[in-house]
């Protein structure tokens, strides 16, 4: 029976690929000229045909290299990122993304998940005495850091030059193993511009499939949603394009001791999802930024659960200043002295034109106070008839 050239070269690549070995076409023919020489000469004299070039193409060729990657694969942080994926990490400004990225890496780096030969850091978002803590940081740990304004390659000096660099690492097969953190990920494309954000993923995407491994720090809105979430500060296409997506939640002021970050779980590819958090030391007069840096650690289950109950009660406030702003204004007005207050008391208050003159109604002020009861608003039982009262506690939220 006569099979076409097409049927046979799949055939052939099928064959191949069960016994984990590579299919090249023109080899093959040049084997099967010896037999048969009339049929494959043509094979030999002239290029390959673009249904032949597609089928040579196949994913069934590198199966093995594929499978031997995904045996090495290895963690990059701890539970949460993994080598050949591209993983975006989006926080507020000033919530502490490069402490955390930093504390991570250098923890993975001490406890040999990585080399830190293997990493290198763009660090785009710094001033100079910035520059110089995070290097000298670096070096202890083997990393390279490297910001483009100050390179000393005349062909490193922009995002556009590093994103060659990243292709050409790929090209000549080094990336295999290697880190890419990219601070911040608005620094080498306006996050807002699908063609330029398409573009740049397409880079990290190849880099990756090598074995590269890279990880984008974003930012997010200044303003939450209407439900008191974060909103990534970019286009859509991103979550598309990336393998991971977490963000991080503040939960704690600028104030406090320790920052603590609830991870939002926006996307993950890996059969288990990462669900947790993390704390580390704030920097103050008392603690430095390395201090702070080596201070990150991930939160324990009952932390995660407290902390998720901090979140809720963030996302009530939130949804009452945008729901329920004038009936918060109100009680902002009328408790701000401190004085407890009955629901009843309150309710009262609403007929009296000057505190209520956005005339808020009973039942749009008692769903303002559900939503802000044991956060904004202290919430106790009088014991022998069990009303309601509150106290303000709004400085706290401020």
């Amino acid at each position: 029976m006569t099979v076409r050239d097409d049927e046979f070269i799949a055939s052939m690549q099928a064959m191949y690929a069960e016994m984990n070995e590579t299919y090249n076409p023109v080899e093959e023919y040049k084997k099967l000229l010896e037999q048969k020489p009339r049929r494959y000469e043509k094979y030999i004299n002239e290029p390959l045909s673009s249904l032949q070039r597609l089928q040579a193409a196949s994913t069934h060729h590198r199966l093995a290299e594929l499978k031997e990657r995904l045996a090495n694969e290895r963690e990059v942080i701890s539970g949460m990122i993994t080598t050949g994926t591209v993983t975006l990490v989006y926080a507020p400004s000033g919530a502490g993304k490069t402490v955390w990225v930093l504390g991570n890496l250098f923890k993975s780096i001490r406890n040999n998940l990585i080399k830190g030969s293997d990493v290198i850091y763009f660090n785009e978002d710094d001033g100079a005495r910035g520059i110089v803590q995070k290097a000298e940081m670096g070096m202890k740990h083997g990393m390279a850091m490297v910001t483009l304004a100050n390179s000393q390659d005349p062909t490193l000096r922009n995002a556009d030059d590093a994103l060659r660099m990243l292709s050409l690492i790929q090209k000549e097969g080094e990336a295999d193993g290697k880190i890419i953190i990219c601070d911040t990920l608005k620094k080498f494309a306006s996050v807002l511009n699908k063609g330029e954000v398409a573009d740049i993923l397409h880079v990290f995407r190849e880099f990756a499939a090598a074995g590269g491994t890279v990880i984008l720090l974003g930012h997010c809105n200044k303003h939450r949603s209407l439900d008191g979430r974060l909103i990534y500060e970019g286009v859509g296409d991103l979550k598309a394009d990336v393998d991971n997506m977490f963000g991080l939640d503040p939960l704690n002021d600028k104030f406090a001791n320790y920052q603590e970050l609830l991870v939002i779980n926006e996307k993950d590819r890996r059969q288990i999802s990462f669900s947790g958090g993390f704390r580390y030391r704030q920097t103050s007069e008392t603690v430095g930024y390395e201090e702070s840096v080596d201070s990150v650690e991930f939160l324990d289950g009952d932390d995660i659960s407290d902390l998720k109950k901090k979140q809720m009660a963030q996302i009530n406030v939130g949804k009452a200043f945008a729901k329920y702003e004038d009936e918060v204004l109100f009680l902002e007005s009328v408790m701000k002295g401190g004085a407890e207050y009955s629901q009843a008391e309150l309710f009262r208050m609403l007929n009296e034109e000057d505190l209520n003159p956005n005339e808020c109604t009973k039942k749009t002020l008692r769903n303002c106070m559900d939503l802000l009861k044991n956060n904004i608003l202290t919430l106790r039982r009088n014991p022998t008839n069990n009303a309601k009262h509150y106290r303000w506690q709004g400085e706290k939220w401020r």
